[in-house]
């Protein structure tokens, strides 16, 4: 999980506190080490970690963690070790494409290449120590849903047109998973950052847009399942994906196809959960990824075989998987979408179709778009010799980000 944790970081901060740091009272000012040395250090510390797990589990004398005490995987160390796996795979992937560090890459994707350890590809990672409705409910469900109280939260932020056309029809038809993610789906209200004209919406009239349920106990599916739902940490889904890019690049032997249609059917199987975490009345998963590939026959970004070069087959892979973490993890689709500028949007373009940039950004990026996030001005103040200085949030990039 600190790899996890420091993985964040550096999608966000880029160079951040690694070597100096978790040290308490010892290192009060850090230094900062570069993004792609905390990476190695990170893919480092998942090898140790899967290899210290492979010998408890043959050691008979290892004290066993329990399903009480593991809120992620109730105690299934297979599972540990195929979450750590996952995250190594992102990880290499975001390096790859980066010239300085394509050896280093290479070097890891063989390692995965002959691992029997495998990856997180049939169970969601899923948190839950203990989340019920009014104590502490569940933070995706009390951020998009309701709160512990039972009030309705979030009723003043609605979709993007650009995000809806990926399921209203406008780009692909998608009415499985729009909706159950989406209230009164296609009739949803939609706006675009920054248009303040006359007569558009700026919120629900009652309820959130990403809370189909009626009140604050009913169990749905979608997104924002129930207050005692779990929370997400990685879906399958998403591990499918960065399996059919390392597939489709040659940086893995295998199937990207199948990869990228497991990674579609993933997601309607994550989507059609209920709080419970099984598939709600009524919902076949089998069926509707059949309609939804026969209704987007026609298009690369769902049928695969359409997408002939490798840079179409990478489209198609990063839209899915943007689909795919829409209101779920919403920091990593943006960094695939800064790694990658997928899903496509027209810079500079006024029309919501065409971007989701805000219409009154100041962003001096191409995509009037921020590129990353500010460090905190506590960072400043208190360890000003080593916080890295002339930081602009539209110009300053992460490593991985070439673009």
């Amino acid at each position: 999980m600190k790899s996890f944790a420091f993985e964040r970081l550096v999608n966000q901060y880029n160079n951040v506190p690694y070597t100096d740091a978790l040290k308490g009272t010892a290192s009060l000012q850090p230094k900062y080490d570069k993004g792609e040395d905390v990476y190695k250090a990170c893919i480092a510390e998942i090898d140790k970690a899967i290899a210290a797990i492979t010998a408890g589990q043959a050691n008979a004398s290892t004290v066993k963690i329990t399903a009480a005490t593991d809120p992620l995987f109730k105690g299934d160390m297979d599972l540990w070790k195929k979450f750590a796996n996952s995250i190594k795979l992102r990880m290499l992937i975001k390096m790859a494409g980066v010239p300085a560090q394509a050896a280093y890459a290479t070097a890891g994707f063989a390692s995965l290449n002959t691992t029997t350890v495998g990856f997180l590809t049939t169970t969601d990672a899923l948190n839950q120590p203990g989340y019920e409705k009014t104590t502490r409910p569940t933070p995706i469900y009390s951020s998009l849903g309701f709160a512990g109280n039972g009030a309705v939260v979030n009723t003043s932020r609605i979709p993007t047109k650009w995000i809806f056309s990926f399921y209203n029809g406008n780009k692909l038809t998608d009415p499985g998973r729009g909706s159950v993610i989406y209230r009164n789906f296609p009739n949803t209200p939609i706006n675009q950052l920054g248009d303040e004209s006359a007569g558009v919406p700026t919120a629900l009239s009652a309820g959130s847009a990403w809370n189909t349920g009626t009140n604050a106990t009913v169990s749905m599916p979608g997104v924002v399942k129930g207050p005692a739902q779990a929370q997400p940490v990685m879906i399958a889904a998403e591990v499918w994906f960065l399996l059919a890019e390392a597939y489709a690049r040659g940086y893995l032997s295998g199937d990207a196809a199948a990869a990228f249609n497991n990674g579609i059917t993933q997601s309607f199987t994550y989507l059609y959960k209920d709080a419970s975490n099984a598939i709600a009345p009524g919902k076949n998963v089998a069926a509707d990824v059949a309609a939804y590939q026969a209704a987007n026959v026609t298009s690369p970004l769902v049928n695969f075989s359409l997408a002939v070069s490798t840079e179409q087959k990478i489209e198609a892979i990063i839209t899915q998987k943007y689909i795919a973490l829409n209101q779920i993890n919403n920091d990593e689709a943006f960094n695939e979408f800064r790694r990658t500028t997928y899903p496509k949007i027209v810079n500079g373009s006024l029309d919501p179709l065409l971007t989701f940039a805000s219409r009154q950004s100041v962003s001096t990026h191409v995509d009037k778009l921020p590129t990353r996030y500010l460090y905190p001005s506590e960072e400043y103040n208190l360890n000003p010799a080593n916080a890295p200085a002339g930081i602009n949030k539209f110009s300053s990039l992460i490593f991985w980000d070439l673009n």
